[in-house]
């Protein structure tokens, strides 16, 4: 019982905070394209190439302006509102990333985006069709990367994910 109060505190605390943290609808096509699922199937830590076993089961879900990571076990990773720049190429995106725990999230966007530049990971993306896209960002504190590569010592991750389906999931874990 209380496990299951927790899963739907949970779940409830992503709805609302994604809720509290748009400015506005989805209006443009690159923000309606990145929302679903998608499950990282090629990735490089500063240089470093990821194994297949460090990728297996390893998904992002994306919806308005909030990206989360999860891995095989359903446990969250990585959580961040983002704002996308669709009028540079490549697109810029910059993630301010949140609580671990949804339900002590309670700033505004304009606040998360004024935080410490500790909380803050520039990065660029491109898609690759409607199914596909790569993501290259710089970890906080590092500058924008300006190429979709991931050398050694650069302090730069780069992914690339395939839509997993077209609707976001709540993971069984904070159902």
């Amino acid at each position: 019982m209380h496990r299951d109060t927790i899963r739907i505190s949970i779940a409830l605390s992503i709805l609302i905070s994604t809720a509290c943290f748009a400015e506005s609808p989805a209006k443009d096509s690159t923000s309606l394209l990145l929302q679903g699922r998608w499950e990282i199937v090629a990735g490089v830590n500063q240089g470093r190439e990821l194994t297949p076993t460090e990728l297996a089961g390893t998904y992002v879900t994306v919806t308005t302006n909030s990206i989360v990571t999860f891995d095989v076990t359903d446990q969250q990773r990585y959580r961040a509102v983002f704002v996308l720049d669709d009028t540079k190429m490549p697109i810029e995106i910059t993630m301010t990333s949140l609580s671990s725990d949804p339900t002590t999230e309670k700033k505004t966007i304009k606040q998360k985006t004024d935080s410490p530049a500790n909380d803050v990971a520039t990065g660029i993306l491109k898609f690759d069709g409607d199914e596909k896209w790569v993501l290259c960002y710089a970890l906080p504190g590092a500058d924008r990367p300006t190429e979709f590569k991931s050398a050694a010592g650069s302090k730069t991750m780069l992914f690339v994910l395939e839509r997993k389906s077209a609707k976001v999931d709540v993971p069984a874990a904070v159902r």
